[in-house]
């Protein structure tokens, strides 16, 4: 198991939370609890309803939609995000492709952290709209 720590220095590298200050990271790395998938375990289905955020420590997850692969997901990367943030079902259902290590972070506690560390905010924002001005270059 991480320390809270080594949790900040994994986060630190994570698109999200490159805004964020130190010692804000460190409210995330202790409400981040550590989680493991086998290959072909379903970490969540599609329509399933938003509970957490997870940032790839080891391993691949694909993202599908209705079995069709969306994305694949690996080391420093986050999946879970828009449904968190909006509350809504999940879009996508997860699937680890390897062995797999995560951080999740559950919303109720990120909620608390956000509402008062506007630097993650930005942070999250910033990488939401580089996501989206992706998608429409493409």
């Amino acid at each position: 198991m991480l320390t809270t720590v080594e949790k900040v220095l994994l986060l630190q590298g994570v698109d999200i939370f490159l805004e964020a200050e130190t010692e804000h990271l460190a409210k995330i790395g202790v409400i981040a609890h550590e989680v493991g998938f086998a290959p072909g375990t379903i970490i969540f289905r599609e329509g399933e309803p938003s509970d957490a955020l997870y940032v790839i420590l080891e391993g691949t997850v694909s993202l599908r939609k209705s079995e069709l692969e969306k994305a694949i997901v690996k080391e420093r990367e986050t999946f879970g995000l828009w449904a968190l943030l909006d509350e809504s079902p999940r879009l996508v259902t997860a699937v680890a492709m390897t062995e797999t290590r995560a951080l999740k972070i559950e919303r109720e506690y990120l909620y608390d952290v956000l509402s008062s560390h506007f630097d993650i905010v930005r942070g999250i924002l910033k990488c939401l709209v580089r996501m989206i001005r992706g998608s429409l270059e493409k």
